[in-house]
């Protein structure tokens, strides 16, 4: 690559907040989108970058509201490409309702940022729908890149978490919320058909042991 063409590269992306890297990309048809190549924390950014697109294809397989993600290679490296969210806000407390609503599949997936440090995560599009754009945090990784271990297990700890770590939105959930939740997923057996849109087999098999965990919750 020159000197010429490096630059050119850099000028068609803009730095997005965030603490990996996102970047928007204007492409040649004008269609605009999120450039993300995983976080270093952990040492293996690719790895990470893989998670979050499972991460994303999985809840879009669910019905949660995502943006439309491919993934593609780089100068060698794997990159996430998602649709940016043209007209989308930021969510407020008036999304409270909805966010509880989607509870159960983002403890499923361990998701840990699921609102972001201000609440940047998620988004509300035109059509009132919510996108949850950064699942970084999600699944066996944490959002900046390095991996939880133990921490993503079999059981789904973060229906207590989130009403712990964020109890503005998630605070006091009721069973019925959670039962609620669960079946506007489809439940269990929806849960598990789409673990087949996820590539790493060791992830497949925790979801696998967390949806169990999370139907012994509900019933």
């Amino acid at each position: 690559m020159t000197i010429h063409d490096a630059w050119n590269f850099l000028k068609e992306e803009v730095r997005l907040r965030g603490s990996t890297g996102a970047a928007l990309r204007t492409l040649p048809s004008g269609k605009r989108v999120v450039v993300k190549r995983g976080g270093f924390a952990g040492g293996d950014p690719q790895a990470h970058i893989n998670n979050e697109y499972d991460m994303n294809r999985y809840l879009n397989e669910l019905g949660v509201g995502v943006p439309n993600a491919q993934m593609i290679e780089e100068r060698g490296r794997p990159t996430m490409l998602t649709d940016y969210e043209e007209g989308a806000k930021p969510i407020s407390m008036d999304d409270k309702k909805q966010l509880r609503q989607d509870v159960v599949p983002q403890a499923l997936i361990g998701n840990w940022d699921v609102l972001g440090m201000e609440m940047d995560n998620v988004l509300r599009r035109p059509n009132n729908t919510l996108s949850y754009v950064d699942v970084g945090g999600a699944g066996p990784y944490r959002a900046q890149g390095a991996p939880k271990g133990d921490a993503f297990g079999s059981e789904v700890g973060e229906i207590e978490s989130f009403q712990q770590h964020m109890p503005s939105i998630y605070g006091n959930l009721t069973q019925q919320e959670l039962g609620q939740s669960y079946d506007k997923y489809g439940g269990s057996d929806a849960m598990e058909a789409a673990l087949s849109s996820l590539r790493n087999s060791q992830t497949r098999n925790v979801l696998q042991q967390r949806i169990g965990d999370i139907a012994r919750r509900v019933a």
